[in-house]
C-alpha cells in the first residue's frame, strides 16, 4: 500500500506538508483582515499570536482522535471529544484575543467578556474552518487506503486458495488417498463409503465453500478434520495424531485457510524419515472473543540438523498467512512459531467477532 503523502508518509513529509498548509491560512487570513484596514503587517502578526491553537486543535482531533476513534468505529465518542475540544481551544483564542492581541495590539478595540457569545462563535466558525481541509483530507486517504486493504485482502486470499488447492491436489497426496481407498475397497471395508463421502467434502469445500470472505468456524473445523482423516489414511500406524476443540458455537466466522497451512506443515515434515514413528498434537479451542490454535508435531531425528526448519516454515503458505493476518486482523492476533531440538510448535490467537 502506497504511503500517502500528508498522513500515512514519513513525519518529514508530514511537517513539510503542515508547515505549507499553516503559512497558507495565515497569510490568507491576513489579507482578508489586513487589506479592508490597510494594515496587512498587524493581521499577519495577528494571525501568528493566535495560530498555535489552532495547530494544536487540528493535530488532537486529525492525528489522535481520527485513527484512535473515528476509525476504530468510535463515532460517538469522537464526536463527543470533538466538541469538547473545539469549545476548549475557542475559549484559549478567546484568551489570547483578551489578553495578548487587544492589550498589545489592537489597543484601540474594546475588551468584551470572555464568554461574548458573537465573540466565542467565530472563534468556534474560525476552529471550524481550519480544521475542515486536513480533516477532509484525512478521511479521503482513509477511505483510499480501506480499499486497497479490501482489494488487497482479496488478493491474498486467491493467492492463499490457489496455493492451498496446489497442495491438497498434489499428485502424491492424491494418489496416496486413492490408494489407500483402494485397498479399503478390495478388503470390503466398512470404511469405504466414509472415505469416499471425505475426499466428496473436502472437494467441495476447497473448490466451491471457500468463495465466501467469511465462513462458519464449525464449517472450517470440519473441513479440517476431512483433511487430517484423509492424510491419516497415507501413514497408517505411523503417526499419533490428537485433535481437540473446545468453545466452539455456531455464531463464530474466520476467513478460510488460514489455520490449514500449519497444519499441512506439519504432516509435511514429521514424517520426513518413512521409517520413523511420529505425533501431531492439535487443539482448536475459542473464547467470546478469541479463537487459540496450537499445534505441535514431532521432528525426525537430527531433522533440525540437516535443515533450516525456520526457513522451511516461512515458504510461500506460511508467508501467505503471516501477511493475510496482518490485513484481515490487524492488532488482533498473535502468531508465534517456536523450533525445538526435536518438535516444532505454533500457536495462533486470533480476535473474533461472534456474528457475521
Amino acid at each position: 500500500m502506497n504511503d500517502s503523502v500528508m498522513y500515512s508518509g514519513s513525519t518529514s513529509q508530514k511537517i513539510k506538508m503542515y508547515t505549507i498548509y499553516w503559512l497558507g491560512y495565515i497569510l490568507l487570513f491576513s489579507l482578508i483582515q489586513g487589506l479592508p484596514t490597510a494594515d496587512f503587517w498587524r493581521a499577519l502578526s495577528n494571525e501568528c499570536y493566535s495560530v498555535l491553537p489552532k495547530i494544536l486543535f487540528v493535530l488532537l482531533i486529525v492525528e489522535v482522535a481520527m485513527p484512535l476513534l473515528f476509525f476504530k468505529k468510535k463515532r460517538a465518542l469522537f464526536i463527543l471529544i470533538y466538541v469538547l475540544s473545539i469549545l476548549f481551544f475557542a475559549f484559549i483564542q478567546r484568551l489570547i484575543d483578551n489578553y495578548i492581541i487587544i492589550a498589545f495590539n489592537l489597543t484601540e478595540w474594546k475588551i468584551e467578556p470572555l464568554f461574548s457569545a458573537p465573540a466565542y462563535l467565530y472563534n468556534v466558525i474560525k476552529l471550524q474552518f481550519v480544521i475542515t481541509i486536513p480533516l477532509a483530507i484525512k478521511l479521503v486517504y482513509y477511505l483510499a487506503e480501506e480499499k486497497n486493504r479490501v482489494q488487497a485482502i482479496l488478493s491474498e486470499k486467491l493467492e492463499a486458495e490457489l496455493f492451498s488447492l496446489r497442495n491438497q491436489f498434489h499428485p502424491h497426496f492424491l494418489f496416496n488417498v486413492l490408494n489407500s481407498l483402494y485397498s479399503k475397497i478390495l478388503s470390503k471395508s466398512d470404511d469405504s463409503a466414509d472415505i469416499v463421502l471425505q475426499i466428496s467434502d473436502f472437494l467441495r469445500y476447497s473448490v466451491y465453500d471457500v468463495n465466501s470472505r467469511h465462513i462458519p468456524l464449525e464449517k472450517e473445523i470440519e473441513y479440517l478434520k476431512n483433511y487430517i482423516s484423509l492424510q491419516q489414511l497415507r501413514f497408517d500406524n505411523r503417526l499419533e495424531l490428537s485433535f481437540s476443540t473446545n468453545g466452539i458455537c455456531k455464531n463464530q466466522f474466520i476467513e478460510p485457510f488460514l489455520i490449514l497451512p500449519f497444519i499441512e506443515n506439519s504432516f509435511k515434515y514429521c514424517l520426513d524419515d518413512v521409517n520413523s514413528q511420529a505425533w501431531i498434537t492439535i487443539s482448536i479451542s475459542a473464547s467470546e472473543d478469541w479463537l487459540t490454535i496450537k499445534i505441535e508435531n514431532s521432528l525426525p531425528p537430527d531433522f533440525s540438523k540437516n535443515r533450516n526448519i525456520e526457513n522451511q516454515y516461512s515458504g510461500v503458505g506460511i508467508a501467505n498467512v503471516k501477511r493475510r493476518l496482518e490485513l484481515l486482523y490487524p492488532n488482533q492476533h498473535n502468531l508465534i512459531i517456536k523450533n525445538e531440538e526435536d518438535s516444532f510448535f505454533v500457536s495462533l490467537k486470533i480476535k473474533i467477532n461472534d456474528t457475521h
